[in-house]
This record gives C-alpha cells, structure tokens and sequence, in this order.
C-alpha cells in the first residue's frame, strides 16, 4: 500500500507532466499544431491499413482454443489490425505437426506447448524468443514466472493455472454407495464393484483419443519424485529409464487390471468414446467417475447448469501407493517462434491478452483454479479444495512439467494397446523407454 509520502510524489508527478504537457501545446503554434496532429494521425492511419495486412498465425490442438480465447483476439484485431489464425491439429499429431513446421522454415508466428522441460520438444534454443523484457512479467507470480523460465529467460506467456489430474466423483451416485472417496487401490476396486452391481459404468474413459491414455500415469510422477529425490535428474538424462521404477510397472499393472475387469464398460463402447463426450456422459449418470483435470471439469456444469457444482468433488488416482496430487507445473501456454517473421506483431498480441483485464477475463471465463498472474482476483474452486484436501496439499510437478519427452501420444498409444491386449505391462513400460530414447538421440 502506498504511504502519504508516496501519493504524494505520485500527485507531485502527475502535475509536473501535466505542466510540461501544457508548456509543450502552448509554446507551439496553433499551425504547427494542427500540422503535427494531421500528420500523426496520417501516420496512425497508415500503420493501421498496413497493420490490417498482418495475419498471426497460432498453432494448438484441437480442442485447445476456447470461445474466450476466441473473443479476445477478435478485441485484438480490433484495436490493431491484426488478425489471429488459431491453425488447430488433431490432438495425437499436434506435437508432430508443430515440429514439421518449425523446421520447415515456414514454421507458425506462435504456438502453444506444455511449461517446464516439456518445451524441449519444440527445440527452444532454436525457436522460443526471449520474452523476458516485456512489461507484463512482471506480474507473474513466483510459480507463474519460474515455469515461464527457461535456461534463466522467460519464454511463456502464460494464462493458465497450476492443475492436474484425478479422478471425478458424481457425488450423488457415490453417497449411494455409502463409500468415501478411495485412497487406496483396494477401495477404488471395492466401489467400481459397486458401481457394476448398481448397473453403473464405474469410469468413462475416451478411448477413441489415445492421448488421454498417458494421463493416468502422470500421477505418479510428484509421489515418485519424493521417493526418489533424483528421479527427474535422472529421466532428464538418456540414461534415466522409466523401468528403474517398479512403481511405474506396478501401477501400470493395476491400472490394466481396472480395464480388464470391465470398469471401463464394453470395449466397442469405451473406444468410440472422446474427450468432447465427457461432459454429456458424466452429465447422464452413467458413469461413477472419470479421469479428468480441473479446468476441463469445469465444462461439465457449464454445459449443464442444472446439475450444480457442489455434485461433484475430485480424488487423487490411488494406484501404486500415490497419495499425492501431480500438478502440470503451470499448463500449456503460448510461445513467440524467433524465427517469425512478424515478431513486432506477436509481442502486440501477447502485451494485448496479458492486460490485466484480458487475464482476469480469461481467467473468470475458464474457471481454472489459480492463475500465473499475481493480480488476478481468485474465486473459490470446489474441485481445487476437494483435490487438495484428498492431498493434504501435497503437491509437486508431474513428469510432463519435470522431463523431457514424456510424449502424450505415443505413450497414450502404449496404454490403449495395454487395455485392448497387444502389449503387457512391460511391454509398455519399455515402450515409452525406447520412445524416449530415440528422441533424447534426435536432438543431440
């Protein structure tokens, strides 16, 4: 809070410009007035129709790109010109498509990628500019900001919040039940028993999306990682095997075990499911549970205001011994690529959605439970607190945020073909150690 001393430097200040502003208007002439105005205003008209002639183009997945983000561009092209092209790729070939297009040469003017070490795959040293100089970093808070950071630069403009996965309760259907929450593997197989006997679906899960099948197992990286101080060290180094954890084997194992006792419903049906059914299947009551984040929980009683948020509330994936809530260390977030040809244009954009009333516009519209920005008005989020309480609100990053190459699509792909019966457990685990190993030879 500022003291009256402060205010009054401000005010001091204030009148000063003001008095040097005056002197400046009155010393001129009224001709040569009129002449600066005119040709200002020439020149802003001229900067404007060449602005109009920009076009930024923005790669994310599919699913990605929301109404608001939508909206916001479009207050952009308003007040500068300049249009925003969200080119959207299916979400098991966006990483691809990205890369194949920044090393084209041709490469998008901005694109989106995961914060933290997950960046490296999109070769920053080559393609993220240095942001670190722009006005608005300065609001980020301490996480915002060291998630944004990349070898001491700051390379994300990030609007989202700190979030993760768990499992999401009808609470309805679980009262009926008389259980708790599971906190434990046996307890998760005793209520999806129930759930079977009550002709209930225990968990929907959207196989036709590969991607979502990596999601379960990036629980255990914060539970891990506090076991086993070193394990992000060592992941981060071609030599670091998934395999050197037997937990990852066991949870893949039981995780295989829920799939093959029918917790998922018929496989026909399980497999034609996406990740854009999910609001409408939990909606039904159908289904006891699914593997979700928070912020994509949201669009359940947004699309179905009947339902009411205080239905549902969040629980850890209590595979393996995971009592810990894995977070995405700060979500997806946008990247300038240096090599754009419109870099002017794209520092616009980003000082234009960081405005404070842009990032609270976001935020209020996305119903994420934090945000990156410290001046940011927080609401109260019922999943958040339930999540943090099944947690005792412990929480740390999760492989995605901590290692590089920990891919969504070719390990989703590993886990899919686990629960249809063409990989084992180990076969899986190897898998997703020779996928890495490969790319860690890529790029060195």
């Amino acid at each position: 809070m500022m003291g009256k001393k402060g205010t009054a430097i401000l005010m001091a200040g204030i009148i000063a410009a003001g008095t040097l502003a005056g002197c400046g208007q009155t010393e001129s002439s009224g001709e040569g007035t009129q002449t600066a105005t005119g040709n200002a205003s020439g020149a802003e008209s001229e900067a404007e129709e060449a602005k109009s002639d920009v076009t930024l183009t923005v790669a994310a997945a599919q699913d990605w790109i929301k109404d608001w983000d939508r909206k916001v561009a479009e207050e952009f092209t308003a007040e500068t010109g300049i249009k925003i092209d969200f080119q959207l790729n299916p979400n098991d070939q966006y990483t691809n498509i990205v890369k194949a297009k920044l090393a084209s040469g041709e490469g998008v003017d901005i694109f989106y990628a995961n914060t933290g070490r997950g960046l490296l795959e999109y070769s920053p040293d080559k393609y993220a500019y240095d942001l670190s100089g722009q006005e608005w970093v300065s609001r980020y808070t301490e996480w915002g900001k060291e998630c944004c950071t990349y070898e001491g630069k700051v390379v994300f403009l990030n609007t989202s919040s700190i979030d993760g996965y768990g499992f999401l309760y009808n609470m309805d259907l679980l009262e009926k039940t008389g259980k708790d929450i599971p906190t434990t593997f046996e307890e998760l197989v005793a209520l999806c028993d129930i759930y079977m006997d009550m002709g209930i679906t225990p968990i929907f899960e959207p196989g036709a999306d590969a991607w979502h099948g990596c999601v379960w197992v990036l629980q255990m990286g914060d539970y891990l990682n506090r076991k086993y101080p070193d394990m992000y060290e060592k992941l981060s180094t071609p030599e670091g095997k998934f395999a050197d954890y037997p937990e990852l084997l066991t949870f893949t194992e039981q995780l295989n075990q829920l799939v093959q006792a029918g917790y998922f419903g018929e496989e026909e049906d399980w497999l034609s499911y996406t990740w854009a059914d999910r609001s409408e299947k939990m909606a039904s009551g159908e289904f006891g549970m699914m593997v979700t984040n928070i912020g994509a929980a949201e669009d359940l009683w947004r699309k179905y205001p009947e339902i009411g948020a205080d239905q549902w509330k969040m629980g850890l994936i209590p595979l393996a011994g995971n009592n810990t809530f894995s977070n995405n260390g700060g979500n997806l977030a946008r990247v300038i690529n240096k090599e754009s040809k419109h870099i002017d244009e794209a520092l616009q954009y980003f000082e234009f959605v960081a405005r404070k009333e842009n990032v609270q516009y976001l935020y209020d519209s996305s119903g994420s439970p934090n945000c990156a920005f410290a001046d940011v008005t927080l609401n109260e989020n019922v999943l958040w607190n339930s999540i943090m309480e099944a947690c005792d609100n412990v929480t740390g990053p999760d492989f995605a945020a901590s290692i590089p190459f920990y891919s969504a699509d070719p390990i989703g792909k590993a886990y899919i073909e686990m629960f249809i019966g063409d990989k084992t457990p180990e076969e899986v685990i190897a898998q997703i150690d020779n996928d890495r190993a490969t790319m860690f030879g890529v790029t060195q």
